[in-house]
């Protein structure tokens, strides 16, 4: 037997170790995909009204700048949900 076969699935030194990817990466990959094709195929001019300013852009990179926003309010959500909770809770403790 080889060093390797008695040591387990032990990793070699210097070498990084496997790491699974959970099944939130492969959604992520999926609905950037799905995202990224629904913007390429709005790609007209819309006019976008913006409290007191009006432009013309493509629908493409509004869409693009709402996921993003999107995106970053999901991120932050839980984080601010969890810092209230933490709040509340040094104020009862």
């Amino acid at each position: 037997m080889s060093d390797r076969a008695q040591r387990g699935s032990a990793p070699i030194p210097g070498q990084k170790a496997r790491k699974e990817r959970s099944w939130r990466f492969y959604a992520a990959i999926v609905i950037a995909v799905v995202v990224l094709v629904f913007i390429i195929q709005n790609s007209q001019e819309v006019e976008v009204d913006f409290i007191v300013a009006t432009t013309s852009t493509p629908l493409f990179f509004v869409l693009l700048i709402t996921f993003a926003l999107g995106v970053l309010a999901g991120w932050l959500w839980p984080h601010v949900r969890r810092d209230r909770k933490r709040q509340r809770e040094d104020l009862r403790g």
